[in-house]
């Protein structure tokens, strides 16, 4: 049997538009028959990758670059390697190289904005590669730069640069996968599943009506020197991921650094709890972090999202985060002893001990982020040992 990790967390967001869509309007989804709010699995795996180098959980030579501008991230690996290639001649050759190791397509000068005359061409594809992938093809395109087409016409040449393409030596590879459409040996399937947060609740979208006061406007002119008005909500979502730890090892195999499988597993769990997508946070100021996370290591990753779908009411006074923890445990305790697994392992941190007690029971408790972190992580990776093991 495989063995996962399940993550599960109550977090409240004040007056906020974290994750807007089109219209620049919060991200709703009717569920229960009524509207939610909504923040998109996208949006908060762009957080996670964000926080993994923002708070040192992972070394920046560990994480990739999510961009269409590959090709001036090689070329200034190989202007490093090779200080005589600079400019042009450092941005034709990474092209070249870029190009027959991804497949992806190079944008004309004319097509979007003129470009210096030196600057590294965009391509149309978004490509995510690894630093240590960029700096891996960057010593291979240097061995061939005197003639870049003829080396590349020797197969082991050729062989040696798309591996190191198709690598995935870097940690948010190995967690959240890659899907470039030029390749398929550039596609990785994801260690990491990655629910999309939905309200506990009804959620209304409000409508903040605001100016812009001229500062030098004479006394007696009071208009305003703007006006405009943006929508935001402030709800209590229900959030879930859940990673598998043999998947992980695996998409881990062409990694080169120091982190092991625990000390991934523990840093996803941090980022998990920490990252919260930044949309219009100069405004609201929204950064919280969840009233309530469990961590479960089980060979059954379920979501408890239905617990409600029937939306939550609040207490008298107000307040949602009481009612979710009780709906929520009583969802985990029947779910649990109709298709649960009975050798689970589950951790609880709460920030609100009185409002979640119907959770108490059902898991460990902790009193820190570090210690639920080690804890899951460390029985991951001894599950996850113990499976890749086991005989099919």
């Amino acid at each position: 049997m495989t063995v996962h990790l399940a993550l599960h967390a109550l977090h409240t967001l004040p007056p906020s538009n974290v994750n807007r869509d089109e219209t620049g309007a919060p991200k709703t989804a009717t569920y229960g028959g009524v509207q939610r709010a909504r923040v998109s699995s996208q949006s908060w795996k762009r957080a996670m990758r964000v926080r993994f180098a923002t708070a040192g959980l992972v070394p920046a030579q560990d994480l990739s670059i999510r961009t269409r501008h590959g090709v001036g991230q090689l070329a200034a690996a190989i202007t490093a390697l090779r200080p005589d290639l600079e400019g042009q001649a450092a941005a034709e050759l990474a092209k070249k190289v870029l190009v027959f190791a991804t497949g992806a397509s190079v944008e004309s000068s004319n097509a979007r904005r003129p470009a210096a005359e030196d600057a590294a061409p965009t391509t149309r594809e978004t490509l995510f590669l690894g630093r240590r992938q960029i700096a891996r093809i960057a010593e291979l395109a240097v061995q061939g730069a005197d003639d870049i087409t003829a080396h590349l016409k020797t197969k082991a040449h050729a062989n040696a640069i798309k591996q190191a393409a198709s690598s995935r030596d870097a940690v948010d590879i190995a967690l959240f996968g890659r899907m470039i459409a030029t390749g398929d040996n550039l596609t990785l399937d994801a260690a990491v599943q990655v629910a999309q947060a939905l309200a506990v609740h009804h959620t209304p979208v409000e409508t903040d009506f605001f100016t812009a006061v001229d500062d030098l406007a004479s006394g007696d002119d009071h208009r305003a020197g703007m006006i405009g008005q943006r929508e935001f909500l402030s709800p209590t979502l229900y959030r879930h991921a859940a990673l598998t730890g043999p998947d992980l090892a695996a998409n881990l195999a062409d990694y080169a650094g120091a982190m092991d499988l625990a000390q991934v597993t523990a840093a996803f769990i941090r980022v998990f709890a920490e990252a919260v997508p930044a949309g219009h946070i100069t405004s609201y100021a929204h950064t919280t972090r969840p009233d309530v996370l469990i961590a479960t290591v089980t060979g059954s990753p379920l979501s408890h999202i239905g617990a409600f779908e029937t939306p939550v009411e609040p207490v008298p006074g107000g307040g949602h985060l009481a009612p979710a923890a009780a709906r929520l445990a009583q969802h985990i305790q029947v779910t649990d002893t109709a298709y649960g697994d009975p050798a689970a392992r589950s951790w609880l941190l709460t920030l609100s001990p009185q409002a979640t007690e119907p959770l108490h029971p059902l898991a460990d408790r902790v009193t820190n982020l570090a210690e639920l972190a080690e804890a899951a992580a460390g029985e991951l990776d001894r599950r996850t040992r113990q499976s890749i093991k086991e005989p099919v």
